[in-house]
């Protein structure tokens, strides 16, 4: 269901009819949307989405449109919003699955603010397991898709249901040895892993290298932002999701992309 509504009876359902308006099936009346529910024409929005492909700066998409500083950062959070939501479909065929964190080295961080994360969480943070940085779950098509999500704990009640989810049954999955995949088998998965520990990083074709590497491309990007505060982290590593997925697009085609996610986008 579409998450505009129309503004004189606020149902849901609508025609397309001329000049871009849309028509309500309830009332018949028409009107045009609003993109990004800002306020800026289709051309600003256009201008704004073109820099922002070419992964840009807020400074220069400001310098390069004309176009407020203000209304530069709301555009580039609501253009991150859409892409949250613009997620690959259910997977299938062999996909990898692991997880990583997020939050960086200790020894690049500074003495405040190893203080901060010892006053909230009680401890200092380490690397692998029992970490205070942000999990990440990944799975990952062969077909180049992959998804992505923030997620407290990395369990098997935390990942098997995302799994269940997002994997058509009969898939074949390869993970590493972590405790939480096993018994995907029995959920009706074929189950290949590879031993880390033991420096085995490929059987064949049953590894996890493509996952890996999206978590590699995730980890440069979000370090060369300076770092990226813990509430915002779930708007960038849907961006980074989002520009993954479609690398191969042409930057034309992505602003077409973006521009049809915001006709549907509410705030």
């Amino acid at each position: 269901m579409s998450s505009k509504s129309c503004p004189r009876c606020q149902k849901r359902k609508f025609y397309r009819v001329r000049r871009g308006k849309l028509r309500c099936k309830n009332c018949f009346y028409e009107f045009k949307t609003r993109l990004g529910s800002l306020g800026l024409s289709r051309t600003n929005w256009k201008k704004i989405i073109f820099w922002f492909v070419l992964d840009q700066p807020i400074l220069v998409i400001e310098k390069q449109t004309g176009i407020s500083h203000y209304s530069v950062v709301r555009a580039t959070k609501i253009l991150r919003q859409a892409m949250v939501r613009d997620v690959p479909g259910i997977f299938s065929g062999t996909v990898e699955v692991d997880e990583t964190y997020l939050g960086g080295q200790k020894k690049n961080k500074r003495k405040s603010q190893l203080r901060k994360e010892k006053e909230i969480f009680g401890r200092e943070s380490k690397r692998g397991f029992g970490t205070t940085k942000q999990a990440v779950f990944g799975i990952l098509a062969r077909s180049g898709m992959v998804f992505a999500k923030l997620v407290d704990n990395t369990e098997a009640k935390d990942l098997i249901p995302i799994i269940k989810r997002k994997v058509k049954a009969g898939s074949q999955i390869c993970s590493d040895t972590w405790r939480a995949y096993t018994g995907l088998a029995t959920r009706g998965y074929v189950h290949r892993t590879v031993e880390h520990a033991q420096k085995e990083y490929a059987i064949g074709k049953n590894h996890i290298n493509g996952l890996e590497g999206f978590f590699g491309y995730l980890k440069r990007k979000l370090a060369a932002k300076g770092g990226v505060r813990r509430e915002y982290l779930s708007l960038f590593l849907g961006e980074y999701v989002w520009r993954y997925n479609y690398r191969q697009m042409e930057i034309d085609q992505k602003v077409n992309r973006l521009l049809k996610l915001l006709e549907d986008f509410s705030g």
